[in-house]
C-alpha cells in the first residue's frame, strides 16, 4: 500500500487555493470601492454641500418675521409735513402650524367678528397648510391688534395667529406737489423724491428670527433673535408750502382759461441759490390714490368707453397711458420750443460781445430774409423804428436775427453752452429730459436766425428758467435743487445742500442792463406789461412758439423775476396747446404771473414801494362797523377816504355791505344798515366786459354796486372778466371785482 494514499492531490489543493484567493481579493476591492464611494458621498454631503443642507435644515427650523422700518418724512423748507408714514398692524396666519380643527374654527370665528371679514374667507386662508404667512388684514389699528394679541395668548394660539407692525405712506395734502413728491409702491418709491431718495427714506427692515422643533413646537426663548429695524432719514425740501399752493392755484386758473389740451407746468425758484420753491404740473393727481386717472382725461376716456367698453384693450391701453402721463413731471421730462423768452439770451450775448448797445436804432418792416428764407416778425407790418431795448421789450424777431448775425455762430454756440442750454440741469429728480439742439458744426445761418428768437430747438421748462436765472442773479449759472437737508430721528443733520455755482456766463454789468430793460418794459408798454405788479419792479418776458411744423398748435409761456435789480424769486409758467382766447404768452400767462408774484412777494418779506400814481389807485380795506354807533361808523368811514350811505333811521349799525375784510377803491361806498332798516334793495349787475376801467366803474356804481379792480387801469387795458355774471341780482352795494388786461396782440 502506498503510504501517501490518504493525501489529497497537490494539483487539486493548488487550484482551490488560487480560486479562493482571487474571489477574496475581488470582494475586498468591491468593499473598498463601496467604502470609498460612501465616504466620498458623505464628504460631498457634509463638507462640500454643508452650507446648502444647513440652509435647508434652518429653513425648516427657523421662522423669520419681518419688522418694517419706518419710512422717513418729507417736509417743506419750514417743516410742514408733505409725506409721512403711520404705523398700523398686519394680522396673519401660519396655517402650516395648525394643530387641530378646533383651534382653526376658534381663530377664524373670532377674527371674522373682530376684523369684519367673512368667516369663509378667513377659513379658506387657514387651509393653506403649506404656508407660514397668509395675510388676513392690513392696516389694523393698534387698539384692535392689542385685543387680538390678548385673545391669542388666552387661547394658546401663538403658533397659529400672529400680528406685526407695518408702515403705510400718507400724503396730508393729497395733490400738493404731486409731480415732485411721487409716491410709493410695495418695493419703495416709484416717482419723484420718493424714488430719487428711496434708499435714504426707506431705512433698513429688521426681523424676529425664531426656531422650532421638527414637531412644530416653538424652541425656548434663547433660540430667538431680534434684529431691530433702522428707520429711514427725514428729508426737508426747498419747497415752500405757501408758494407751492399759490403756484398751483394760479397755474390751474391759467390752464382752464386757456383751454389747455396738453397739460401745463410752472416753477418758482431762488435765482441766487437754485432752491426750488415750487414746482407744479396741471393737472395734479392724488398721491394717496395715484392709480386713479384724474378728471382732466375723463372726457376722452368716456368716449373710449362708449365706443369700445371699459374692458376693451383700447380703453385699458389709454387708461394706462394717461396714468403714465399724469405721473410724469412735465417741468423736467418734456421739452418744448421756448420761443421769445430766449430773446433774453440773444440780447445778453450781443451786449457781452459789444456788437450793440441798448440805444442802437433798428428798423423792423415785418420780416427779414436769411439764406433766401423770409422770416416774419410776430407783428404784422412790423414795429417800424425801435431801439435795441425796445426790440427786447416788444419781442421783435428781425432785431434778434440781426443781432445773431453779428454775434456769429461760434460765439452764439459758446454762450448757448455757457447758459446751460445744451445740457441737463442736474436737478435732483429722476427722469430729466435732454435738450434737443443741433451740434455746432451742423448749425446753419438759418438755424442761427431762428435760434435767436427761441425756435427749432427744445429745452425743458426747468432748463429755461435756470438759464434766465443766470441773468437775474448777476450772471452766474447755478444748479437747481430740491433737497435742503437730511436729518435722522434725533434731529442730527446728515447732509445739507450747498449752493452749486457752475460758471460765470455774462458780466454783472450786462445782466443788470438786461434786467433793467425787461423791468422798464413791464412797467411801460412792453409785451410783458400784463405781468406788472403794483409796488414792485418786475422783469418779465413772454413767449409764444409753434408746436411742431404741422397744424397751428402753440405753446405759450412767461418767465419773470423780482425785484428786478436784486431778484429773490424767479418763475416760469408754460401752457401746452391752449385753445381759447388770444393765444399769446402775454395774454394767457403773464396775467397769472402777476397774480402769483402779487401773492408771493409780500410773503417773502419784500416790501412794496409804491409810486404816487400807484398809491392813488390803491384800494382801501373795509373795516367791521357792526355794533358801532352810527356816528362812530360814519367818522371811521370818512377817515378811510370812503363814502357811506345809511339805510334806516336807527342810531346803531346792525349790518353792512360790503362785509369787512373786503377792499374798495377810494371812491367806493359802504352801505350801513341801522336796527330798523329794510334790506330788500337789490341791484342788477351790468355787463362791463370790454369796457375801460373808467366806463366799467361808472356802469357798476350807477347800478348801486361797488368796484374792486385787479390789474392796471392804464390806457389800453379793458375788462376781461367780472366776478358776478351780467343780469345777476345781488344785494345793493355788493363789490363786483373786475379784471383789467392789455389785450393788444403781442407775444
Amino acid at each position: 500500500m502506498n503510504k501517501n494514499s490518504n493525501s489529497k492531490p497537490s494539483s487539486i489543493l493548488g487550484k482551490a487555493s488560487a480560486v479562493i484567493s482571487a474571489r477574496s481579493f475581488l470582494l475586498f476591492i468591491i468593499c473598498c470601492a463601496l467604502s470609498l464611494l460612501l465616504v466620498g458621498r458623505l464628504f460631498y454631503l457634509q463638507i462640500i454641500r454643508n452650507s446648502y443642507y444647513e440652509e435647508k435644515v434652518i429653513a425648516q427650523m427657523v421662522y423669520e418675521t419681518p419688522i418694517s422700518a419706518a419710512r422717513g418724512n418729507i417736509t417743506d423748507r419750514n417743516g410742514r409735513v408733505l409725506a409721512t408714514s403711520f404705523t398700523s398692524e398686519r394680522i396673519y396666519l401660519s396655517p402650516c402650524d395648525i394643530k387641530s380643527e378646533n383651534e382653526r374654527v376658534t381663530a377664524c370665528t373670532y377674527l371674522s367678528e373682530k376684523l369684519g371679514i367673512s368667516y369663509d374667507t378667513i377659513y379658506e386662508k387657514s387651509k393653506k397648510t403649506t404656508q407660514k404667512d397668509v395675510t388676513v388684514k392690513n392696516g389694523v389699528s393698534e387698539e384692535t391688534a392689542t385685543e387680538i394679541r390678548a385673545f391669542i395668548l388666552e387661547n394658546d394660539l401663538t403658533h397659529f395667529v400672529h400680528t406685526v407692525e407695518v408702515n403705510s405712506r400718507v400724503y396730508p395734502y393729497s395733490t400738493l406737489a404731486s409731480s415732485v413728491l411721487g409716491f410709493c409702491g410695495t418695493d419703495g418709491g416709484l416717482y419723484g423724491i420718493e424714488y430719487q431718495y428711496n434708499d435714504i427714506l426707506s431705512g433698513v427692515s429688521g426681523s424676529i428670527v425664531s426656531a422650532q422643533r421638527p414637531d412644530g413646537v416653538q424652541m425656548p426663548y434663547n433660540y430667538e433673535s431680534y434684529i431691530d429695524a433702522e428707520n429711514g432719514a427725514h428729508i426737508a425740501l426747498t419747497l415752500d408750502y405757501f408758494i407751492q399752493n399759490t403756484l398751483e392755484k394760479h397755474l390751474e386758473q391759467a390752464a382752464i382759461e386757456a383751454g389747455c389740451e396738453s397739460r401745463a407746468c410752472g416753477i418758482a425758484m431762488n435765482p441766487k441759490t437754485g432752491e426750488i420753491y415750487a414746482m407744479a404740473v396741471y393737472p395734479s393727481y392724488d398721491l394717496n390714490d395715484p392709480y386713479e386717472v384724474v378728471d382732466y382725461y375723463g372726457e376722452a376716456l368716456e368716449e373710449l368707453a362708449k365706443q369700445y367698453g371699459e374692458s376693451s384693450s383700447e380703453y385699458i391701453s389709454a387708461y394706462r397711458a394717461y396714468q403714465l402721463e399724469q405721473w410724469n413731471n412735465k417741468c423736467i421730462s418734456e421739452t418744448y420750443e421756448p420761443g421769445s423768452t430766449s430773446k433774453i439770451f440773444t440780447t445778453s450775448m450781443a451786449l457781452e460781445e459789444n456788437v450793440s448797445t441798448p440805444t442802437e436804432i433798428f428798423t423792423c418792416s415785418g420780416s427779414y430774409v436769411v439764406s433766401g428764407w423770409t422770416i416774419r416778425c410776430h407783428k404784422a407790418g412790423g414795429h417800424g423804428t425801435l431801439t435795441f431795448a425796445e426790440g427786447l421789450q416788444m419781442s421783435c424777431n428781425p432785431v434778434m436775427m440781426r443781432l445773431s448775425q453779428r454775434i456769429g455762430g461760434e460765439a452764439f454756440c459758446k454762450y448757448f453752452k455757457a447758459f446751460g442750454l445744451t445740457e441737463k440741469t442736474g436737478v435732483d429728480l429722476p427722469g430729466e429730459g435732454d435738450t434737443i439742439i443741433k451740434a455746432e458744426a451742423d448749425i446753419t445761418e438759418l438755424d442761427l436766425a431762428v435760434y435767436s428768437f427761441g425756435q427749432r430747438y427744445n429745452v425743458t421748462a426747468l432748463s429755461q428758467l435756470r438759464s434766465v436765472c443766470a441773468v437775474a442773479n448777476g450772471g452766474t449759472l447755478v444748479t437747481p435743487h430740491l433737497i435742503k437737508n437730511v436729518v435722522d430721528d434725533d434731529g442730527n443733520v446728515l447732509y445739507e445742500y450747498k449752493t452749486e455755482e457752475i460758471r460765470q456766463v455774462i458780466s454783472s454789468e450786462t445782466a443788470a442792463t438786461i434786467c433793467q430793460i425787461l423791468a422798464d418794459g413791464v412797467a411801460g408798454n412792453g409785451g410783458a406789461k400784463n405781468a406788472y405788479v403794483a409796488g414792485y419792479s418786475v422783469a418779465a418776458k413772454t413767449g409764444t412758439s409753434e408746436k411742431g411744423t404741422v397744424g397751428n398748435k402753440r405753446i405759450v409761456s412767461t418767465v419773470a423775476f423780482a425785484p428786478s435789480d436784486d431778484a429773490e424769486i424767479a418763475v416760469i409758467m408754460m401752457i401746452d396747446e391752449p385753445t381759447r382766447g388770444l393765444i399769446y404768452g402775454s395774454q394767457l400767462v403773464a396775467p397769472y404771473i402777476s397774480l402769483f408774484l402779487a401773492d408771493v412777494l409780500p410773503y417773502l418779506g419784500i416790501e412794496p414801494n409804491y409810486t404816487e400814481e400807484e398809491l392813488a389807485e390803491r384800494e382801501v380795506p373795509v373795516q367791521n362797523y357792526r355794533g358801532l354807533s352810527l356816528d362812530a361808523a360814519k367818522a371811521m368811514i370818512k377817515e378811510s377816504g370812503l363814502k357811506y350811505e345809511v339805510i334806516g333811521d336807527g342810531t346803531s349799525v346792525v349790518d353792512q355791505v360790503p362785509v369787512s375784510s373786503s377792499t374798495l377803491s377810494k371812491d367806493g361806498t359802504i352801505i350801513l344798515y341801522t336796527e330798523n332798516a329794510s334790506k330788500s334793495e337789490v341791484s342788477v349787475v351790468p355787463n362791463v366786459i370790454g369796457m375801460t376801467a373808467e366806463a366799467a366803474n361808472k356802469a357798476l356804481t350807477d347800478a348801486g354796486l361797488n368796484v374792486s379792480i385787479s390789474g392796471r387801469t392804464s390806457e389800453g387795458t379793458t375788462v376781461v372778466a367780472q366776478s358776478v355774471e351780467k343780469n345777476s341780482e345781488v344785494p345793493y352795494g355788493t363789490i363786483i371785482k373786475i379784471t383789467m388786461r392789455f389785450t393788444d396782440e403781442t407775444e
